[in-house]
């Protein structure tokens, strides 16, 4: 190899892997086609130029038969099914580790990018290794922060850390996740902060939520923190609430109820969520299948990251009928990514 065409290989590494560049960018500094820019990267990591490392153990195995499976009941555009069973690998581990896969692949092409809060957020977070992204990324929260939580970490902290992984910038969302009156949420969404910070989660191109599951964990606390007396209490579980997603409950067939618990959350409700262009749902646990059965009902949801026992659970819920929620057919491949994405609104 010719030393240009090694200085070619180096130059396409350094702004696909250092600098965050996507390929159609690259092409055109560097005079390349996007598939010369493939086949240059690939020759890059050919080379031993480039030196792919995996941290934190062990590769996250998959269970590639349950993936489609998920895909095909529920009309999903992708999943990724963490193999746990008969293993001593934790489930939350594994599929904090595959979210971070995701957001990887995801990141490079995405200028704003949107999370909920939570236990799988935190850990999911925590997997990302250090990477710079494109100048311009911005990380932004879908909900208020909710400190005293433990279980629950605030949205803001998780993208400070992030971001600073990632050399980007991160928004912050200042208001609380949870308050304890209508009175008090009308007040805070009149605030033009919180208005502006409820739009920049509407701008977002791709999201990474948590599924809660009613009762459990920061599900339960979520409850705990709205303080609602005997009557709101009983008004709520008149609702049947099955599962929650960025602090708003639904019910068993991801309808989001109604009063007293919508008017206590400060985040991007379902509805908007639904309108996002690509939304991943992070899951752990055989025990959180009814909530993420009912939110992939709710057709909120794209991308699922679950281990396999859920993944299990949910084949079964759904009984390998048609998807419930299909989502609109005019998409098409990300090349990229591999997911579909709309060509429409």
């Amino acid at each position: 190899m010719s030393k240009r065409d090694r200085r070619m290989l180096v130059e396409a590494a350094r702004l696909y892997y250092d600098d965050g560049m996507d390929q159609n960018a690259i092409g055109e500094k560097l005079g390349l086609s996007k598939s010369g820019v493939s086949r240059v990267l690939r020759a890059a990591k050919d080379e031993g130029i480039v030196q792919i490392h995996v941290i934190d153990g062990e590769e996250v195995l998959r269970a590639a038969a349950l993936e489609e499976k998920l895909v095909a009941v529920y009309g999903l555009r992708g999943a990724r099914v963490a193999r746990t069973q008969g293993s001593m690998a934790d489930p939350l581990d594994a599929v904090a580790r595959l979210g971070a896969e995701i957001f990887h692949e995801l990141a490079p092409n995405a200028s704003r990018i949107g999370f909920g809060w939570g236990v799988t957020m935190q850990r999911m977070i925590d997997a990302v290794p250090p990477r710079r992204l494109a100048p311009g990324t911005t990380l932004t929260s879908l909900v208020g922060g909710m400190p005293t939580v433990d279980t629950g970490p605030s949205g803001n902290n998780m993208l400070v850390t992030l971001a600073e992984r990632c050399a980007v910038r991160a928004e912050r969302f200042d208001a609380p996740a949870i308050v304890e009156s209508a009175a008090t949420f009308e007040a805070l969404t009149s605030e033009s902060s919180v208005r502006t910070a409820l739009d920049r989660a509407r701008a977002v191109e791709v999201a990474f939520v948590g599924i809660g599951s009613y009762g459990r964990g920061t599900s339960r606390l979520i409850l705990d923190a709205m303080q609602l007396d005997a009557e709101e209490e009983a008004l709520f579980l008149s609702q049947d609430p099955v599962g929650d997603l960025c602090g708003h409950y639904f019910d068993a067939s991801g309808r989001p109820l109604g009063e007293p618990s919508s008017r206590r959350v400060i985040g991007l409700p379902l509805e908007d969520v639904r309108r996002l262009p690509l939304v991943v749902g992070v899951a752990a646990g055989a025990e959180r299948r009814p909530g993420v059965h009912a939110a992939l009902r709710s057709g909120a949801l794209d991308v699922l990251v679950v281990d396999e026992a859920l993944a299990l659970g949910l084949v079964e819920k759904a009984g390998e009928s048609a998807a419930t929620t299909p989502h609109d057919p005019s998409s098409v491949q990300c090349p990229q990514c591999g997911y579909r994405v709309p060509t429409g609104n």
